[in-house]
């Protein structure tokens, strides 16, 4: 009796993805779960309409992800990636405490309406999908653990003293995910008129000088 083959990982290197072609192809399935997650959200999604969208074979989607899932994950990974690069560079640029959060902020809002499809999936997924949760609250730690750190800071420095940092962290950043969300993922509050500029930390009553 012929053993069967083992799984592959989820995150295992797959040949397809060493060419030129196929990191074009692999592209070009991200490109289009985003706008298909984007429209019809990640639990109405079919792999079927995300291959169509990209112009390619749903064969050739099973030669890159197992899973609508899976797919979701590479995604949501880049998207860990940009953002925490972004929330970085205010403060190795060196500007002031207040005004690399600002910017760090600001960066997280651009980053999230550029990648909005994903996000609406992230959010959609992690109610549903086990593995996708894990993942996805693995990403969100390394954040959390980076809030957690400059909230001590803080706290050496005299300011929220008594606060939990890490739960504080927490909730900080569900409340950004959040926000992004309703806003860019939903269109915004009923009856309340959309601000780039003040949603983003960019104008000039968010600085500060309004």
């Amino acid at each position: 009796m012929t053993a069967p083959a083992p799984a592959r990982p989820a995150h295992a290197a797959r040949p397809e993805k060493a060419t030129r072609k196929g990191r074009q192809t692999d592209e070009a399935f991200r490109e289009a779960a985003r706008l298909v997650f984007a429209r019809d959200g990640y639990l109405n999604a079919k792999i079927s309409d995300i291959a169509a969208a990209a112009g390619r074979s749903v064969a050739s989607f099973y030669n890159y992800y197992d899973t609508k899932a899976d797919l979701l994950i590479a995604l949501a990974e880049e998207f860990h990636a940009e953002a925490s690069q972004l929330a970085a560079l205010p403060y190795r640029a060196g500007l002031s405490g207040e005004e690399a959060l600002r910017e760090a902020v600001a960066g997280f809002w651009r980053t999230y309406a550029k990648r909005r499809g994903e996000l609406i999936g992230i959010f959609q997924a992690a109610m549903v999908e086990g593995r996708f949760r894990d993942r996805w609250l693995e990403l969100r730690g390394e954040a959390i653990t980076r809030i957690a750190t400059a909230v001590r800071k803080a706290q050496a420095d005299g300011y929220c003293p008594g606060v939990d940092p890490v739960m504080t962290a927490s909730a900080l950043s569900a409340m950004l995910e959040h926000f992004c969300y309703i806003w860019l993922g939903q269109g915004g509050e009923k009856d309340v008129p959309f601000d780039d500029d003040l949603a983003s930390g960019s104008g000039p009553t968010a600085a500060g000088t309004g």
